[in-house]
Formats: structure tokens, sequence, C-alpha cells
């Protein structure tokens, strides 16, 4: 199965948590050749007045990640087209992307923990899979479009994605309080680690359609990340409060038997799949007070079981795409 464009926005509420750590692998000898580069200063750094000689230089430096920004990203269509020039001129020139971009750099005046932080992740991911290329890194802002972007050499950052919860842009545009919370800087590695984990190891969802899949291909990618970011407390890993994991502990049995009894665990209802796997306030079917993503918790338990109970590798699991076989060698028993 071809690797996909991955474009989306991880929906991950920023709160603090402690959780108990683990052996975590050496890497101190793990070399990735990890390279950052700031497309957000270098884009607006160019001179408009000269905009064809400019652009090309950029063109030339970025190379698919340029096209990428133009196609997909602020959406001006082909860079190498008629007109291309004068919309990119718009883009830069105009008042309220400006007024972002003065708000990025007061936020990211120091970028360097951040970019510590993302090669230290891919020295982890390089470990588990040493025969893996590691995606070159590019910061850059958007217009508030997608949070991360990548291809299988790429990943993007849209930093005016991660300007604090009470940014007044993000109220501007009437994202709810849900949303918000998760667009800190904190935030950043969390998405990295998501975005890049569906990238290389995505939902085979012609083979894989029922709810339990998805269940158990979210605990799979909650699994990679604590694996890449082993130090960092689960709120953030998987986008719940202190509370609302405790929630999840506290209601992991009833959970799962309610999708049971309710013959949820194999319907391929879009919508009603939906309703469990998408982010939201609260899953619904669950009450209000409950999560929004509860069953990530679900599916996160069930791959525990099965590692513990067949110790194969991270390579393995992020290969393995018999989601019955899981759930029958976990021998899940919440």
């Amino acid at each position: 199965m071809m690797k996909k464009l991955f474009i989306g926005i991880t929906i991950i509420l920023f709160a603090a948590s402690c959780q108990v750590r683990q052996q975590t692998p050496d890497i101190k000898n793990i070399k990735t050749n990890f390279i950052l580069k700031r497309f957000d200063k270098d884009l607006f750094n160019v001179d408009i007045n000269n905009i064809k000689s400019s652009t090309d230089k950029l063109k030339k430096e970025y190379g698919e990640f340029f096209d990428l920004f133009c196609w997909k990203i602020i959406r001006i269509g082909n860079p190498d087209a008629t007109g291309s020039y004068d919309l990119l001129i718009t883009f830069l020139t105009d008042y309220d992307i400006n007024k972002t971009k003065s708000y990025v750099d007061s936020i990211f005046k120091d970028f360097s923990p951040f970019q510590q932080k993302l090669e230290t992740m891919f020295r982890y991911y390089k470990y588990y899979f040493p025969e893996e290329r590691i995606p070159q890194v590019v910061t850059y802002i958007s217009g508030f479009n997608q949070s991360v972007v990548t291809t299988d050499t790429l990943l993007g950052i849209s930093l005016d994605k991660y300007l604090g919860s009470e940014c007044v842009f993000y109220k501007m545009l009437g994202l709810p309080q849900y949303m918000r919370k998760k667009m800190v800087p904190q935030m950043i590695p969390f998405d990295c680690a998501r975005g890049w984990a569906i990238t290389q190891f995505p939902m085979n969802d012609s083979i894989n359609n029922n709810l339990l899949s998805y269940i158990i291909y979210q605990g799979k990618i909650i699994y990679f990340m604590k694996q890449v970011l082993p130090d960092e407390p689960d709120s953030l890993i998987f986008g719940m409060s202190e509370k609302n994991i405790e929630w999840c502990k506290k209601y992991e049995k009833e959970m799962w038997v309610y999708l049971i009894n309710q013959k949820y665990l194999y319907s391929s209802d879009y919508f009603m799949i939906r309703e469990f796997i998408e982010d939201a306030p609260y899953t619904k079917k669950f009450g209000n007070k409950s999560p929004g993503k509860a069953v990530t918790w679900i599916g996160y338990r069930i791959i525990k079981d099965y590692i513990n109970n067949t110790n194969i590798t991270l390579q393995e699991l992020m290969k393995e795409e018999d989601y019955n076989k899981i759930l029958k060698l976990a021998k899940y028993k919440p």
C-alpha cells in the first residue's frame, strides 16, 4: 500500500500529568542527519520587487516542499503557472497574514527547544526503524490551514496553529475551546509524532473498515508515540486532561461492555465510527462527562496486552494489520 500524503489537525488538549517512566533505549550513538529549515522566515524575506528571482531561489532550496506549500497549503496552484507570482505577492502582503507573522515571531523567538525535542524524537524513531529515512522538517505559516503536513520525505509544521489557546486570532475564527486548548507550542512534537506515524503506517481502510479496527489502529498510533516520546506525560500523548484519563481508567470496562452489547465493534457504519474516533469535546454515546475519542484508551490498552503477550517489536506491531488477530492474542479483559 502506498504511503499517502497526510494533512491533518491533531486534536490534543494541553494539560500536565505524571506517568511512570519505563526504561528507555540508549540513543546517544544514534545518528539521524536531522535537518530543520525555517521556510516561514525565508519566504517573508523575499524581495517582492524581484519576486521571480527570489522565488526561484526558494524553489531550488525547498524543492518538493515549495510545490506542496503552493498547491496544498496556501492553495494558489501551480507555482510555475502564469499569475502564481502575483498570488504569492498577495499572500505575502496581506494585512492579516503579516499580523500573524509578527505573532509567530514573538512566540517562536527561539525555536531551538522544539528543534531539540524533534531531533530526539527522530533519534528514537531511527533506533526502532534503522532502515527508514528521516524527513526534512520545515516550519511555515499557512494562514491557519493545516497544523502538520507530511509526505514520505517531508514534515511541515504550521507555526500559526500553535500560538496559544487564548490567541485572539483563534477566537476571531470562532474555534471552539476544546480545539483551542491544543493550539499551543508544547503540542508541536506530539502532532509531528502522530502525523509521521499516520503517514508511515496508514490505516488500510479497504480491508479494515469497522470500529474495532479503528480503535486498535488508534491504539497503535498512541503506542508508537509513547516509544518515540518516552519521557512525556500521558495527558499530552493521549490528548486528554489528567481528569479525563482517570475517567477512562474508571470506565474502561463499562465502555468495552457497552460497545459489545450495542454490537458496535464490527459495525462499518461510517457516521457511527466518526462519533467515536473523531475529535470532539466529549464522546456522545458515553455521555458529556467522557473525553472525546475515549476509545483510544481502549485501543492502547489492547495494544499493551498484545505486546505483553507476544513480545513483538515495534516494527512488527506497526506492520500488523490483522486487528482481529491482535484482539485475540491480546486476551483483553478490562
